[in-house]
């Protein structure tokens, strides 16, 4: 199965746009190419041969692989999944270029073995991101906490443990970015 996890650069009708392109090409592309890396760079290369200045997207591409509980990633700006493991949460180092920005983009791909109880989150840099009353970010060492916390629960329960964490810290500070 393949996992694609993003966010496009800017807000409105122009970015939901842009969304819809890269999710088009997405679709398009990814039954042709089995290597995370190798499908970002010819997305790459398809989103700058119809350029659209200023705007651009941060991608991760998944591929689980069952069979061998092993997940292969290709990142292109987004933050690197948290990995509870054993009770420590774990960053794995994979990084990129978003796509759409630059030409001759080379992306690098990590394989990472899952053992039965591991919790993967995947989420966005507006959760990382969001404010509160005094403008202190949420920062990741929260995020850690609550997955140190409710990474054993089911995926649903974590995900709305992480929401009503943020929501508290947040407090009467709007949502401004893409959670």
């Amino acid at each position: 199965a393949l996992i694609a996890f993003g966010d496009v650069s800017g807000k409105g009708a122009a970015a939901a746009l842009y969304g819809a392109l890269v999710s088009g090409l997405l679709r398009i592309l990814a039954p042709r190419r089995r290597s995370p890396a190798l499908l970002l760079k010819s997305l790459n290369e398809t989103l700058l041969e119809r350029k659209v200045d200023a705007v651009y997207a941060t991608l991760m591409v998944v591929l689980w692989e069952r069979r061998s509980a092993r997940f292969t990633i290709a990142n292109a700006g987004s933050e690197p999944p948290l990995i509870l493991r054993a009770g420590e949460v774990l960053k794995p180092r994979v990084e990129g270029v978003p796509i759409g920005l630059l030409d001759d983009v080379e992306y690098e791909e990590i394989g990472l073995d899952v053992s039965p109880g591991d919790a993967l989150l995947f989420y966005s840099d507006g959760i990382e991101d969001q404010t509160n009353e005094t403008e202190e970010n949420m920062g990741e060492a929260r995020i850690k906490k609550v997955l140190r916390k409710y990474g054993a629960s089911p995926p649903r329960e974590l995900l709305d443990q992480l929401f009503r964490e943020l929501d508290v810290f947040r407090g009467v500070t709007p949502i401004f970015d893409d959670q």
